[in-house]
């Protein structure tokens, strides 16, 4: 059989498209990354480029094979089995924490991610583009608000303090001073009989929640921070 050749010019196409999908991943990513969510910048990057990637294969990978008459190459296989792979790493993103269902909207973004660069792979540039800015504008405008509008629910927060021994209102006392709103707050104690204390967090709409939760850590306080973000 004769080697099938792809030129050169052919070649730097498909680089296009695998650093526009880079880019695509990287700016949803930078998002998610702000927001202080597991699958950031990089996770979104791999992901997209991945995508293109399996598209470019899928639509040129086999053109040597497809070249003989008498072979029948299905090639939307591949761009199926990536669409059912992602749900893989999606199920390792969603949280179940209580009744609460954290990081769901991230698992969709990251499947999103995926038909970002399986079009862009495929050399609908367009489409790419305009869906990568619609997941933006839903993740900047659309979000869940408290009943007072200047308020933003972040998720639920853990606090560690236990060499400082502060009570429940004292800790709610210190933290409003980040300018946050606190509810279903409780105070606890671990096996190793550390104080725990936790609440579900509003933060104010003008600051974001990655510089409330900074100011939070570098306070005296506070020994030990977990935070749960809602998507």
């Amino acid at each position: 059989m004769q080697e099938f050749q792809i030129d050169l010019q052919l070649q730097l196409v498909f680089l296009l498209r695998l650093v526009s999908s880079a880019l695509c991943g990287m700016v949803i990513g930078w998002e998610r990354e702000n927001k202080l969510k597991s699958a950031g910048i990089r996770t979104h990057m791999v992901v997209c480029m991945a995508s293109a990637l399996m598209m470019i294969i899928s639509k040129y990978g086999f053109m040597d094979v497809v070249s003989c008459s008498s072979v029948h190459v299905e090639v939307s296989h591949i761009a199926i089995g990536v669409v059912q792979a992602i749900g893989f790493i999606g199920a390792g993103v969603i949280f179940v924490r209580g009744d609460n269902i954290i990081r769901l909207t991230t698992a969709a973004g990251l499947w999103a991610t995926v038909g970002i660069g399986l079009a862009i792979g495929s050399g609908l540039y367009v489409l790419g583009f305009a869906a990568t800015i619609f997941i933006l504008l839903i993740q900047f405008t659309v979000h869940r608000k408290d009943h007072k509008s200047s308020f933003t629910e972040a998720g639920n927060i853990e606090i560690n303090f236990s060499r400082h021994k502060l009570t429940l209102e004292e800790a709610e006392e210190k933290l409003s001073d980040f300018n946050v709103i606190l509810q279903n707050a409780s105070l606890s104690h671990n096996k190793e009989g550390e104080s725990i204390f936790s609440a579900s967090i509003f933060c104010s709409s003008s600051v974001s929640v990655c510089e409330t939760v900074s100011g939070i850590i570098e306070s005296s306080f506070v020994d030990r921070i977990q935070v749960y973000t809602i998507d």
